[in-house]
């Protein structure tokens, strides 16, 4: 697959998904990070998790990791494991979202904060679009236009 992928994508396309991919998760972190209890029943309206304990802890720390992979997705850091770590939770978002449907579930998404957006093709559609741009991302040699490669370009140029 990176042969394909480095063969047929230009690296500056690379940099605008990994770009685009950051932007899109910062800006699914902020709603949540600004409202965690409604976040909290968004995905208590879900029916997966059993413990309230558990949909708090989910509630608070995921938006944050949404947000640090936002930011390091912009800048460029630990590309390959963030985009990884975003394919999963997109993988997991619409695994979440397709078992609610085929549940019979009427729930808003709660994919970008308390905007109320009810789950359904849309929503099912543009996450897998999500799901795809993170894999090529993931898949894909890193782009020369990362913090990560500007740094290692200056201690080599050093030595």
């Amino acid at each position: 697959m990176p042969l394909f992928v480095e063969r047929y994508i230009p690296s500056q396309v690379i940099w605008a998904l990994r770009f685009l991919l950051g932007l899109i998760f910062l800006h699914a972190s902020i709603g949540k990070i600004l409202d965690p209890k409604s976040f909290a029943e968004n995905l208590m309206a879900y029916q997966i998790f059993d413990s309230p304990g558990l949909i708090k802890y989910v509630a608070v720390t995921l938006p944050w990791v949404e947000w640090f992979c936002g930011v390091f997705l912009l800048l460029g850091v630990f590309v390959r494991s963030v985009s990884v770590l975003t394919s999963t939770l997109l993988l997991a978002f619409v695994l979440g979202m397709v078992s609610a449907q085929l549940r019979g579930l009427e729930i808003n998404c709660g994919c970008f904060g308390s905007v109320n957006e009810t789950i359904g093709f849309f929503s099912l559609v543009r996450d897998a679009l999500f799901l795809g741009i993170s894999l090529v991302v993931m898949v894909s040699r890193v782009d020369p236009f990362t913090l990560q490669v500007f740094i290692t370009k200056r201690r080599l140029s050093r030595s």
